[in-house]
């Protein structure tokens, strides 16, 4: 295998690419330890020494460190060591470890979002939230199901009502276009026709018939 590349970055970091593949990034003093020259050959003991010598470990700092600052699903914690250039298999290692202490779980991340959005987001804005997250939507819909009778509930008829109210949404004098707005205004914020009709049904709001 040749070292065909040394990219330094602006981070004082070099980014080493072997066969014109990208391997990894190492310091300086690190490219020195380890004879690596542009066009030079490396063998994969070398690269295997550099992986359990220096990688491995730094790949594990910066996971804990970004987990430090803000809570990550695994899909998005895997994104940002992968930003950093690390190779797949280190970026596996790293999120392995850090899983092995609890410090990655998306079941709990999916818990602690439905609980902190349960009085401000619908179900479906959830369910999308999280996805975009990187969180399987199986797993989505099981916390779902297991926060539905506790007190931290998605609670939607309760938040359109608390919507309703701020937009002062008057059924008594609301004609059809600001009836037809409100429910446009409700639908972007990904409630569904049977709650938003529950919702303003009774407690002072339209009632509806099935005529």
């Amino acid at each position: 295998m040749t070292v065909t590349e040394i990219r330094k970055t602006s981070q004082g970091r070099f980014l080493i690419y072997i066969d014109d593949s990208l391997f990894c990034p190492l310091y300086g003093g690190e490219l020195s330890s380890y004879h690596i020259e542009a066009g030079s050959e490396i063998s994969q003991e070398t690269c295997d020494r550099i992986k359990a010598e220096v990688l491995v470990k730094r790949a594990r700092l910066r996971a804990m460190n970004l987990l430090m600052k803000h809570s990550f699903t695994e899909s998005g914690l895997r994104s940002k060591l992968s930003d950093g250039s690390y190779p797949g298999d280190i970026v596996d290692d790293a999120i392995e470890y850090v899983k092995s202490f609890g410090y990655v779980d998306d079941r709990a991340f999916a818990r602690d979002y439905i609980n902190s959005h349960s009085s401000d987001k619908s179900i479906r804005r959830i369910v999308s939230d999280l996805s975009a997250k990187g969180i399987r939507r199986e797993l989505i819909d099981e916390v779902i199901r297991e926060t539905a009778d506790s007190p931290d509930a998605v609670d939607e008829v309760s938040q359109i009502r608390q919507l309703l109210r701020k937009r002062h949404f008057d059924p008594e004098t609301a004609d059809l276009k600001e009836l037809h707005k409100t429910y446009s205004y409700l639908f972007g914020r990904g409630y569904g026709m049977d709650v938003i009709r529950k919702s303003m049904s009774g407690a002072g709001y339209i009632e509806f018939s099935d005529d």
